[in-house]
């Protein structure tokens, strides 16, 4: 009997794990290249989202160091791996980008600026923070 109600509170669990996921598992996310890639625009996405995205790439699926710096290489353009839709480029290599100097709002519009992914992984809201803003 115990191991019985164990059992079903475990399966009325695992529905429950499954809402907190985060939004970053639903974006569009595509290499371009060994250091490149651009994140999707899937809705209407601010800074944050794209932010999110591409320490979404690095560390969960490249498996880079969360200490590894993401650099915007392109601005807000149309995605090269989804014809229609608009996309920000994201790299790991800072050869040939300029170096941007750090403003005072989060943005994604200036080729060269940068943020650690630890850092970049802190505009991602799971579950819970969305239904709280």
């Amino acid at each position: 009997m115990r191991q019985l109600i164990l059992g079903l509170a475990l399966l009325s669990a695992a529905p429950l794990a499954a809402d907190t996921l985060g939004e970053q598992d639903a974006m569009l996310i595509n290499a371009l290249n060994g250091s490149d890639f651009e994140v999707v625009e899937t809705r209407a996405m601010g800074a944050a989202d794209f932010w999110c995205g591409a320490a979404t790439f690095v560390t969960r699926r490249s498996g880079l160091s969360e200490l590894t710096p993401i650099y915007v290489k392109r601005p807000r353009a149309p995605a090269r791996t989804a014809p229609g839709r608009k996309a920000v480029t994201f790299t790991t290599d800072p050869a040939g980008l300029p170096r941007a100097e750090r403003g005072y709002s989060l943005e994604v519009d200036r080729p060269g600026l940068t943020l650690q992914s630890v850092q970049a992984r802190r505009y991602c809201r799971d579950a819970f923070t969305r239904s709280t803003k």
